[in-house]
């Protein structure tokens, strides 16, 4: 693992994690401070867009919708010093939209992941691409709860980097630990709205076999993570970049 904390903790946010440390396919862990997966960042509480400036955050990716954004802006935008660009993995695709609550044998997560994954290549290739394009300092990427949209671009990364399975399946269990409060507070205003909460809880899990369906599906589909990027259109050299900051170089 690595010295530094893995978990970043803010006021106004749960999820702030780092990806160093976990072990590449080379036998060396990925550097800390270079990939941070995130839940939301615009309730951050004063000095925490310091906190993560001082942690080396030199770029964020928002991963939400831009209706998301409009609504809750992110407070790195316009901050000096930090690249922030809006990058959704989808457009105003959710959750509740897509899983497929026909499959009675699935999480309604599963079908999710893998029609993200296989419509939204182009959605990631833009992300992935701007993620290995920062040089220096730690890109941070993140969503509203830091686990579906957020979780697959960090699977992809780590599967780049030749992490074990089980530890990139280790890394999206980890959310459903972190963020029970704000699951709470999205559950209450569900259930204020009238909507369907048993549904909705389902949906905000991060059960093991979930993602290890998905990486099976990137396996059998595409051959490896690296295989599905290019295949998506991220150039080699990109790739390559990529690979370095993951590997140490």
């Amino acid at each position: 693992m690595m010295d530094m904390p893995r978990h970043i903790a803010l006021q106004g946010s749960y999820n702030i994690r780092d990806l160093g440390g976990y072990v590449t396919a080379r036998g060396t862990p990925i550097p800390p401070r270079r990939f941070l997966r995130a839940d939301c960042l615009h309730r951050l509480e004063p000095g925490g867009t310091d906190h993560l400036v001082g942690e080396g955050l030199r770029c964020v990716i928002d991963l939400r919708t831009g209706s998301e954004v409009a609504n809750a802006p992110s407070l790195f935008d316009g901050l000096t010093g930090v690249d922030y660009v809006n990058l959704p993995l989808f457009d105003d695709l959710s959750p509740t939209a897509l899983a497929d609550a026909g499959a009675a044998d699935l999480h309604p997560l599963v079908p999710f992941y893998i029609r993200a994954l296989d419509t939204r290549g182009g959605a990631v290739r833009d992300i992935v691409t701007h993620i290995a394009r920062v040089s220096d300092g730690a890109v941070l990427f993140n969503c509203t709860a830091g686990k579906d949209r957020t979780g697959i671009i960090a699977a992809l990364l780590l599967g780049v980097a030749g992490v074990s399975e089980a530890e990139i399946i280790e890394d999206y269990v980890l959310t459903e630990q972190m963020i029970p409060d704000l699951v709470a507070e999205f559950l209450s205003i569900s259930r204020a709205n009238g909507g369907d909460v048993e549904r909705y809880a389902t949906l905000l899990q991060s059960p093991a076999d979930t993602m290890a369906k998905m990486l099976s599906h990137i396996r059998e589909q595409y051959g490896s993570a690296a295989d599905y990027l290019l295949q998506s259109g991220v150039a080699r050299p990109d790739l390559s970049r990529l690979q370095v900051r993951l590997y140490g170089g």
